[in-house]
């Protein structure tokens, strides 16, 4: 990431070494096909009772849009870009089966918006340009779980002890890959695909430790394991800049 900031300064300020040269700059919108891929991993078997290590993946997708903007640049014999991109959408996925007996705990996970900035390699082979690319990303991922207490002579209710919220902006990596060609003198029609990672957070349930977590465990809050994970698939329409 550090990296990627360098670099983006460089670029503002327009200093390349000698053996470089600044090609266009670039901007454009896109619109997205979003899939977030989660998982919550129940290590001390609390909610499966006595399946230690239970894992419950949730995944869907959503419609998502954005902007990004960039500088190509020419190093040596490599064709580079830099590039920074921003997405918006609510892109959420939900699981039952937390608990897949009773089927009364909801995991959830929601991305509200995403941004990466990337240093790319290009590959230009007639009229198209496939590129590889790769950085920094960051993301607003809301992470839930909701059980939900009920009985033969009691409401449905949420029970909060065994419940957990948590909105967060998470700071990932991601890789894509894609194809560009021109349409129009100044215009270029993209198409691309981004696989952004945010890594593992820690969150608990069963606070007041009234009960064990799991069979034989102790009396103690219990920790549930949660991955998120990013998929867009991308259609834009960029604008190229000579400056």
């Amino acid at each position: 990431m550090r990296l990627l900031l360098a670099l983006a300064f460089v670029a503002g300020a327009g200093a390349v070494p000698a053996f470089a040269a600044w090609e266009e700059a670039y901007a454009g919108v896109f619109l997205a096909g979003a899939r977030t891929e989660n998982r919550i991993v129940d290590p001390s078997g609390f909610a499966n009772w006595g399946r230690r290590g239970w894992a419950t993946d949730y995944d869907d997708g959503d419609l998502a849009w954005g902007f990004l903007a960039g500088r190509k640049l020419v190093l040596g014999r490599a064709d580079l870009r830099l590039e920074v991109d921003g997405a918006w959408g609510n892109v959420a996925a939900h699981s039952d089966r937390v608990d897949p007996e009773g089927r009364d705990e909801t995991a959830s996970a929601s991305v509200r918006w995403a941004a990466t900035a990337r240093l790319g390699l290009d590959h230009r082979a007639g009229p198209l340009t496939v590129f590889v690319n790769g950085g920094a990303a960051v993301a607003r991922i809301e992470n839930s779980l909701t059980d939900i207490d009920f009985g033969p002579n009691l409401p449905r209710r949420k029970d909060p002890d065994d419940s957990f919220g948590h909105n967060a902006t998470r700071v990932g990596w991601v890789l894509g890959i894609g194809v560009e060609t021109p349409v129009m003198s100044s215009w270029t029609w993209r198409l691309d695909a981004s696989y952004l990672g945010f890594g593992r957070s820690t969150h608990h349930v069963n606070r007041s430790g009234n009960n064990a977590c799991g069979p034989g465990g102790p009396r103690t809050a219990c920790p549930y394991r949660v991955e998120n994970h990013l998929v867009l698939l991308r259609l834009a329409l960029v604008r190229r800049f000579d400056l």
